[in-house]
């Protein structure tokens, strides 16, 4: 449980940390660094991208695990009838 937990907050953090590295690459870009703004867009595009996927994961992965869980609790039930007497 907590490794879906620390999965999610590190994803949060790197597309964070990716949209300031974006508004860092549009400052620079909007001050007249046209040779520094794009190479810093592109860490800020795989840094974000990096944030989604982490994200992808652990959402996949605690879904998952309940669908496991669910799983197994239906192998658990009895698939015997339930004592009811039938008419006839």
């Amino acid at each position: 449980m907590i490794g879906y937990i620390i999965r999610e907050i590190a994803g949060w953090a790197l597309v964070a940390l990716g949209l300031w590295v974006f508004w860092q690459s549009y400052l620079l870009l909007r001050d007249g660094y046209i040779l520094r703004g794009p190479p810093i867009g592109v860490m800020g595009f795989v840094i974000f991208r990096g944030g989604i996927h982490l994200l992808k994961v652990a959402v996949a992965a605690r879904a998952a695990q309940h669908a496991r869980r669910d799983l197994l609790d239906a192998t658990r039930r009895s698939r015997l009838p339930t004592g009811k007497k039938l008419a006839g």
